[in-house]
């Protein structure tokens, strides 16, 4: 009972440790597309970080429970006079109640409030969604695109058909046209399928399609905006293309549809690459299938890593069984010997794979580096650490599911432990085979052949020094004649190099060939680099706030996010002097909200009597002024309302109307008048025509009277001047000659 009881009271910690982690990791990625936003050993540190920002609370928490007045003291006091062994029994649970209070308190508004800005800063640090911002760029800036055979055939279709073949050009030039057929292949390519559910080869899996689905859901706004941008560039390029003398202004805006339709479009590709691949060699796979001009290097993936430790697994289980000179061995020995050697070896593959691509993609040219041994030897000591792990964890679930105990296991450990030395010497020997051998150009057998020659000489070695080292007394118990058991060893061991190597090198030269190919594919097809455009990014619509990209809005509205003008989103009772009627105030609703196909702040009237003169525009706010412009313009006619800057949420704002009225009914005239918005509260103020004597035209014309001259001036034309001759007023008819 006492091993129970301290195995209990130890998992308290250990549980709560994991607990902990996991929760830190769901409101990290919370939204899921903050994994999006980033490489996955950015959005791997950002976790860490914010788990150690929950370290210190779960501590003192945990230390208010077993100490504090608030504790398990306080009660057991509610209960009956404190017990010192009750309160022991209960203080063991702590670290589990101590989490389950962390949960708990960040539902409550304030606790929230703390714990959304300790995850905003821990998602800027880990580049969030620059990261994302930045491949977005590199697709839409820097990288070709090839469009498949199929998509190829599509674009090629819709420009024909909608505009004509002088818009068609796939030569990479840089030219509009070009440009204008990469942007519809592109939108097409990611964009466009989500619509009519069509299929989507560069998916693959069902784990990709998943991942599609989910951008494409979160990234709804974004995907939008491509559409309404795309449909803008269509009319614009037929109207450019179809053009004898195309004018600037045309050329213009179709540069500005294109560049904001290729990048919404790649900002949307590149948060599904990010978050479908972890690593920086399986992006550029993901990057090469569906058409950009990526040449990933030699890759080693998941199935070849799993055909690996089957292999080695069942070669082992064969050579125990079926080599000469072995004594007979249970079953699941057998089985338990070959699964641990079988992932030890898996781990050493997985680790000489990471430590070559990363050599080979820093490579310049052919020219080759200096090898990576310190890198090598850190990845071998890291399956070595792996390596102790499986070979205690995998007999130790063996014993205890046949009732035996953990001595044995612990004894079997310590006489076999130079055993590690093997997958320590298979990650050195493979990673320098990849690295340099990885991107020969002989034929893939001669380089399977040369990489099955040398780690099967390396592991050869490591088996006889394996065999030295743990004595004859443990080769007996495998071995008839243990005084040959050495040779036996290493030349089993040198055979499953041989295996190992041969296999992993094949694969790396498979995938060179193909990534030769891409290379000479782009080499042959110049390309012009285009000129950048300021065009919006699409960063906000997919990150959690507070975090926005800078290019969220366009330049000329006066505000670069939308995080510095939430502030002025809500409903706001607006009330002037009727221009018909100056003792009358004319009073409505204007609502002011966020528009993510827009990109920018936008308002629209309502609850007009005067429902026909309605309006409806884009709010510009001037850098370094205390105004807002709300702004209507359609078909050439502009209404002007700018209004002062509240600084307080209660403050109205005042100022200026500019606009057209026709008091007779068919001559319009400029009119301008006082004007004053207040926000809407609790309830909504009176609306329509509020005639003298109304509930609400006494405070309606105060406000309006505050308007001048501190928020707005009517300069009228100056009265005549009383003319003075030597000291005296002169007469009307006086002239001087």
């Amino acid at each position: 009972m006492d091993i129970i009881e301290a195995i209990v009271t130890k998992s308290q910690w250990i549980i709560a440790i994991l607990a902990l982690f996991v929760v830190a990791w769901a409101r990290f990625n919370s939204p899921p597309t903050n994994r999006s936003g980033t490489t996955f050993a950015l959005f791997f540190w950002g976790v860490i970080f914010y788990y150690a920002l929950m370290i210190p609370l779960w501590l003192v928490v945990m230390i208010g429970l077993v100490q504090g007045s608030i504790g398990f003291d306080f009660i057991v006091g509610q209960v009956k006079a404190v017990d010192p062994k009750a309160q022991a029994q209960l203080a063991q649970y702590a670290p589990i109640v101590a989490v389950l209070i962390i949960v708990v308190a960040s539902q409550f508004r304030q606790v929230a409030r703390i714990d959304r800005a300790a995850r905003a800063f821990c998602v800027r640090l880990a580049a969030i969604p620059r990261e994302a911002d930045r491949l977005a760029f590199e697709l839409a800036q820097t990288t070709g695109f090839v469009p498949r055979d199929d998509l190829r055939s599509k674009v090629t279709k819709i420009v024909s058909e909608n505009i004509g073949p002088q818009a068609l050009s796939f030569s990479r030039d840089g030219t509009l046209p070009d440009r204008f057929t990469r942007a519809i292949g592109l939108y097409n390519l990611f964009v466009g399928p989500r619509q009519n559910a069509a299929a989507l080869d560069f998916t693959g899996n069902g784990y990709g399609r998943s991942a599609y689905a989910m951008i494409m859901q979160l990234g709804d706004a974004v995907a939008a905006r491509a559409d309404a941008r795309y449909e803008e560039m269509m009319h614009a390029g037929l109207a450019f293309f179809t053009s004898t003398l195309p004018t600037p202004e045309l050329k213009d805006a179709l540069n500005r549809n294109i560049a904001e339709v290729t990048n919404l479009t790649c900002g949307l590709v590149s948060r599904y690459v990010l978050f479908c691949e972890r690593t920086h060699s399986g992006r550029l796979q993901r990057l090469a299938r569906m058409g950009f001009a990526y040449s990933p290097g030699p890759t080693f993936g998941l199935d070849q890593w799993a055909t690996t430790i089957f292999l080695v697994t069942a070669w082992s289980i064969g050579m125990m069984l079926f080599m000469p000179g072995t004594l007979p061995i249970d079953v699941d020995k057998v089985l338990t010997i070959a699964v641990t050697f079988g992932a030890s070896i898996g781990f050493a593959v997985l680790g000489a794979i990471v430590v070559a691509q990363r050599f080979i993609g820093r490579k310049e040219g052919n020219t080759p580096g200096y090898p990576p041994i310190a890198e090598l030897v850190v990845a071998g000591l890291v399956v070595v650490g792996l390596s102790i792990a499986l070979r205690i964890g995998i007999p130790l679930v063996s014993a205890l599911m046949q009732g035996g105990g953990y001595q044995d296991v612990l004894r079997q450990f310590i006489e076999r432990l130079y055993g590690v030395i093997t997958p320590f010497v298979c990650t050195i020997s493979l990673g320098l085979i990849c690295s340099y051998m990885g991107c020969s150009r002989m034929s893939w057998y001669r380089v399977a052949a040369l990489g099955a020659l040398a780690n099967g000489a390396a592991l050869t070695c490591a088996g006889w020094l394996v065999a030295h080292m743990i004595g004859q007394q443990v080769l007996a118990l495998f071995y008839v004649h243990p005084q040959d058991a050495i040779q036996l060893v290493a030349l089993s061991t040198g055979l499953t190099g041989f295996i190992v190597g041969g296999m992993v090198l094949a694969v790396f030269n498979e995938s060179e060939r193909i990534r030769n190919v891409t290379a000479e594919r782009i080499a042959t097809s110049p390309r012009k680099e285009f000129p950048l455009h300021n065009a919006p990014s699409i960063a906000g619509g997919l990150e959690a706030p507070p975090v926005t990209s800078r290019f969220d809005v366009a330049d000329d509205l006066g505000y670069r996010d939308r995080a510095g003008v939430e502030t002025f989103e809500g409903d706001y009772v607006c009330f002037r002097p009727a221009f018909s009627n100056p003792e009358i105030i004319s009073a409505y609703i204007i609502g002011i909200h966020w528009d993510e196909t827009e990109s920018c702040l936008m308002f629209e009237e309502r609850e007009r009597v005067d429902a026909g003169h309605t309006q409806r525009g884009r709010v510009y706010i001037p850098d370094g002024r205390p105004f807002l412009n709300f702004v209507t313009l359609e078909k050439g006619a502009i209404r002007l309302i700018m209004v002062s800057r509240p600084d307080k949420r209660n403050e109205p704002a005042r100022g200026l109307i500019t606009t057209l009225s026709n008091p007779g009914g068919a001559q319009f005239t400029p009119a301008s008048a006082p004007i004053v918005l207040r926000r809407v509260v609790d309830h909504t103020l009176q609306l329509g025509f509020i005639r003298p004597g109304a509930l609400s035209y006494e405070s309606y014309r105060r406000e309006l009277e505050m308007v001048v001259p501190d928020f707005g001036v009517f300069a009228l034309a100056p009265p005549q001047a009383r003319r003075k001759f030597c000291g005296s007023t002169a007469s009307p008819s006086m002239r001087v000659s």
